[in-house]
């Protein structure tokens, strides 16, 4: 079985070591799509960086995430975001 599905990424973010935020991203999250984060830190980040989901849940086409960056160094990532079925 096989589906098709969309992605998209937002700007670099960055948290300092220690730090939690809470953003949120307007795109095509609704109750019938099947919808996911996820971060992995750039390049630019210093070695050994993390950042971590510590939750997120969707409200009307809105996607809210709960960040924590549990490393030692400040990071930086782009959030990327899996979407299923297509949309398109």
């Amino acid at each position: 079985m096989s589906v098709e599905v969309d992605f998209t990424e937002w700007g670099s973010q960055w948290l300092n070591p220690g730090e939690e935020s809470w953003w949120w991203y307007t795109w095509i999250f609704d109750g019938d799509h099947w919808s996911r984060m996820s971060a992995v830190p750039t390049s630019y980040s210093p070695a050994g960086s993390s950042v971590q989901i510590v939750e997120e849940w969707a409200t009307g086409g809105t996607l809210n995430v709960h960040w924590k960056n549990n490393g030692s160094t400040p990071v930086f990532w782009t959030p990327t975001v899996i979407v299923a079925p297509s949309r398109y």
